[in-house]
């Protein structure tokens, strides 16, 4: 409450300052010209009502009478004349009631006659003047508040129009990037593959199967919100497969999988990036100790397991694309999804994926045959015959 009352004593120190200032004159000055003074109730009673009615006036009566032009004519003319004769009829009330606690003299019967009634209206309209000239002001400086906020909104239009056409052309030009990029390297396998294929036919392979994995990763975004798992196995193969190739096949890797799984809409590179995952911070040259990889179907949901032992060698992973994961799953399938990844007491990383097979045919999207409508994930950029 005193906190309160602080504030609003510095919100309006300007008010508090202008009434003091003319209080003190109209009771100090005005008392030792003409020699009247009277009780600090009396001024405390009548300064009050006026108070009131002054902001009153300013921001409640004379807002309504000056809403509309059509209804000025008689709005406010009705409005002046009531609070004209409420403050008449409250400042005698006010007096008589003085009267009779005996704080102010009474001298002759107080009446409510014509010349009590227009010294009432004499003193509160003099008020009142000062009260209009205040709602102008204030209306004044909200108007040019309004303004100054229009032209900050507009300016801010401007330069959110601004950004808006940069960021446009910076995503034109990245567009046009991507389509060049993936030409340009393609095309550079392609190159690669022709000139190597008569000298080492297991490096050509390599070029075969590096170029589908990079079309596949390119064109994720391009398949639609889902795709079908079992492509994205054959992909893990392929990169299981460039793996033993750089290991001269010693890797301990094992992949399993229900072949029901294979027709499974699933949102794309999660089980890719798993298995990334593994070849770049497993230890996978140990055959007592397999890398293992579980893909089925149980209790109505679709299950992947992972499970390797953990390469301390490497460098520690930031578990980035862990956590993209566990984002677009959220995303796709909402929080009944179940995704959780720990290094558990015998030094092996294992991620435990569960999504119920239900949401899966619900959010899933119809999707074309990839093979109805692509020679394959090379050659739509590489001709590699």
């Amino acid at each position: 409450m005193k906190l309160n009352f602080i504030t609003a004593a510095k919100n309006y120190k300007v008010h508090l300052v202008v009434w003091l200032i003319f209080i003190l004159y109209e009771t100090v000055v005005i008392g030792l010209v003409y020699g009247i003074f009277g009780k600090p109730v009396t001024y405390i009673a009548h300064y009050l009502l006026i108070i009131v009615l002054f902001y009153l006036h300013a921001h409640l009566f004379l807002p309504w009478a000056l809403k509309t032009s059509k209804n000025i004519v008689w709005r406010l003319p009705l409005i002046l004349i009531f609070e004209l004769g409420a403050f008449v009829f409250v400042s005698f009330f006010i007096d008589k009631l003085l009267i009779n606690l005996n704080i102010l003299p009474n001298k002759g019967s107080l009446t409510l006659d014509f010349q009590y009634i227009m010294k009432s209206v004499y003193r509160i309209t003099y008020f009142f003047g000062f009260a209009t000239g205040y709602y102008f002001i204030l209306r004044y400086n909200n108007e040019k508040k309004r303004t100054n906020e229009l032209e900050k909104q507009h300016l801010l239009d401007i330069i959110y129009q601004q950004k808006s056409a940069q960021e446009l052309t910076k995503a034109q030009n990245s567009f046009l990037k991507a389509q060049i990029n993936p030409h340009f390297l393609f095309n550079s396998l392609d190159f690669i593959y022709h000139n190597i294929d008569s000298v080492s036919p297991v490096a050509a392979d390599a070029v075969i199967i590096l170029s589908e994995m990079m079309r596949y990763a390119i064109d994720s975004d391009k398949m639609g919100d889902y795709i079908y798992l079992g492509d994205e196995i054959d992909q893990v193969n392929n990169l299981l497969y460039l793996n033993q190739m750089r290991k001269n096949h010693d890797l301990g890797f094992k992949i399993h999988f229900d072949e029901e799984v294979r027709t499974i809409h699933l949102i794309p590179l999660v089980l890719l990036t798993l298995v990334e995952n593994i070849f770049k911070h497993g230890n996978l040259s140990q055959p007592e100790y397999e890398a293992i990889v579980k893909i089925y179907l149980s209790d109505d949901h679709f299950i992947v397991e992972t499970d390797n032992l953990v390469n301390h060698t490497s460098k520690p992973g930031s578990q980035t694309g862990l956590t993209n994961i566990s984002e677009r799953l959220k995303y796709a399938y909402g929080n009944e999804v179940k995704f959780t990844y720990r290094t558990d007491v015998r030094n092996h990383f294992v991620v435990f994926l569960a999504i119920p097979v239900e949401l899966l045919y619900k959010h899933a999207a119809l999707l074309t045959s990839l093979k109805d409508n692509d020679t394959g994930l090379v050659h739509a950029y590489v001709d590699l015959n």
